[in-house]
């Protein structure tokens, strides 16, 4: 299958050493993944969905044309993005007179949604070529106690995901082990970070955010592995929040789960971006070195 990229928003604009680790890593095992050009954000449902519906379905649209065009599928490096931009294709591919109203709103751009092409999540093809990161893996990550985090848009709504047991995660967990490193069974791993309640309530997002923290904590957690720059950030930014206000001291480094696949097939940390993250990786790279 061809694939080009969905940055999305946040990567390319805050976060564009998580963007190197998953291009380093893809063509580390062979995919050749374009890029797409002109693509606007997914767009966010907790924001224009709540706004004006029809203008969300058209939107989205617009990106799944641009890349009908290229004649490729979608690889997203994020989760709420892959949830969008599968919602809007679900939607429009089950209901034909949704699909024509939007495409009458298309009409006016030169554009015509047909679906028939396939989004996926970039874990979901990192999955799927399992086999081949192992036989990649160079410096088994042994010893590394690696509590992932699934996040909400990877798993859920699971009819439209279809992805994976929203119940009961195993793929990231396949993932970190398939790397040498101990994936960490931890009581709240289904939970949401709090990252989307944020924009609403900041002392609930940093309640969701701690109760996490707390139960990694608990579990013996030497770092964290995401699949989403949002939850990247709620954990590698927030931890400091919560220190100053509940005179704790979480201090779990973040990693995006291409840069472990990234350290466990020797790539040069440096090219990595690693001193970008907030909460420092040092530790961690003393331990599997």
């Amino acid at each position: 299958m061809s694939y080009n990229y969905f940055l999305g928003c946040v990567i390319p604009g805050r976060l564009p050493f998580l963007e190197a680790s998953a291009r380093k890593t893809f063509e580390k095992i062979g995919m050749k993944v374009g890029d797409q050009a002109n693509c606007s954000c997914c767009p966010d449902p907790t924001g224009a969905a709540q706004l004006d519906h029809e203008s969300f379905l058209a939107l989205g649209a617009r990106n799944l044309c641009l890349f009908e065009k290229s004649k490729s599928n979608v690889l997203s490096l994020c989760s709420g993005c892959t949830e969008s931009l599968k919602t809007i294709k679900y939607i429009l591919d089950n209901d034909n007179e949704k699909k024509e109203v939007i495409n009458s709103k298309l009409k006016a751009i030169g554009m015509s949604y047909k679906g028939n092409i396939d989004i996926k999540h970039f874990a979901e093809v990192l999955y799927e070529n399992i086999e081949k990161i192992k036989k990649m893996v160079k410096k088994p990550l042994k010893d590394l106690k690696v509590a992932g985090h699934p996040g909400c848009h990877y798993l859920r709504p699971s009819e439209i995901m279809n992805w994976d047991d929203p119940l009961n995660p195993q793929t990231l967990d396949k993932l970190i082990e398939i790397i040498g490193a101990d994936p960490v069974d931890y009581n709240l791993k289904n939970d949401c970070c709090g990252n989307p309640v944020e924009k609403t309530d900041k002392e609930i997002s940093l309640i969701m955010l701690e109760n996490k923290l707390k139960s990694m904590k608990e579990a013996g957690t030497d770092c964290i592995a995401v699949i989403c720059p949002a939850c990247f950030q709620q954990f590698d930014f927030n931890q400091r929040e919560i220190n100053k206000r509940n005179n704790t001291d979480y201090n779990f480094p973040v990693f995006y789960i291409t840069e472990l696949i990234a350290l466990a097939m020797g790539m040069n940390t440096e090219k990595l971006g690693l001193n970008f993250h907030r909460i420092k990786v040092n530790d961690v790279l003393q331990k599997i070195t």
